[in-house]
């Protein structure tokens, strides 16, 4: 009897010191989880590999020229003494031009839109071929054709679907319009109240369209020279994405891993009490 007692006890804490072992295994993993999910400073900091001290470090500015493309809304202003000129064209000084509308709407009745084979029609001078020029050589191009049919006239041209859209992890996400041709990613982000301490400053994700085609591309904003590149403007119409770091999910699910953890402390507390029991 005492036998099979001493057999039965011996297995048991057997078994007690193999959940031991396994419950250590699981805060082993969790410890990792805990460490993998830290944010080092560096991932929070723009341009984290700037000289220390007073170095100054110089880049040229490399920003993008716009191109004009099929779907563009362009905004163009005949400036000439003959009021009836001016009234042709311009959209905002035509009838129904004061009307009270605001964004896409207002975007479309103020300005020409680019057709899918890239022509503009203005009144008396027809069809214009403006998609795939920059806003500088569409508007040398409509000037030509307006001093072909008017003396003295001055064309302004500019697009007026200048906007950006700012998603993920960023204070204020959402879709903001620019007074620029182009912007540089700091100032979209500044737009959009700044990344949050979840976003992931290594790897913003750009969704770009040329040409009816959609091209993505990632870029690190914690390194300095990424100022020089293309990559640091925007275009119109782009989409910037900040993706959340991992800590970002680890806080979501806080609330789980802690009861997880507590249960665990609770188990591995019990089964050592027993095992002094049993010895």
């Amino acid at each position: 009897m005492m036998s099979f007692e001493h057999s039965f006890f011996v297995h048991l804490q057997n078994k007690l010191n193999d959940m031991k072992k396994y419950l250590l295994l699981c805060f082993i993993v969790i410890g990792t989880l805990l460490n993998y999910s830290c944010t080092s400073r560096k991932k929070l900091v723009y341009m984290n590999d700037h000289p220390k001290g007073d170095a100054v470090v110089t880049y040229n500015q490399n920003d993008l020229n716009v191109i004009l493309q099929p779907g563009d809304v362009v905004y163009i202003k005949v400036l000439s003494i003959d009021k009836e000129t001016s009234a042709l064209f311009n959209l905002d000084a035509a009838p129904g031009g004061g009307i009270n509308t605001t964004g896409e709407v207002s975007t479309a009745l103020k300005g020409y839109t680019i057709d899918e084979s890239g022509y503009i029609r203005l009144p008396v001078i027809d069809t214009i071929n403006v998609a795939g020029k920059s806003i500088s050589d569409a508007e040398r191009i409509v000037q030509k054709y307006v001093d072909g049919y008017f003396k003295n006239a001055t064309v302004i041209l500019k697009l007026l679907n200048t906007k950006i859209s700012v998603l993920g992890e960023v204070n204020r996400p959402g879709t903001y319009n620019i007074l620029r041709n182009s912007i540089n990613l700091f100032e979209a982000l500044a737009l959009a109240g700044d990344i949050t301490q979840y976003g992931n400053r290594k790897s913003i994700l750009i969704v770009r369209t040329i040409n009816n085609e959609n091209i993505t591309f990632r870029v690190d904003l914690t390194k300095e020279n990424i100022i020089s590149t293309e990559k640091f403007y925007l275009l119109p119409n782009d989409i910037v994405i900040v993706e959340p770091l991992p800590l970002r999910a680890f806080r979501l699910n806080t609330t789980t891993i802690s009861l997880i953890f507590s249960g665990l402390t609770t188990l591995v507390t019990t089964l050592t009490f027993f095992n002094s029991v049993l010895k």
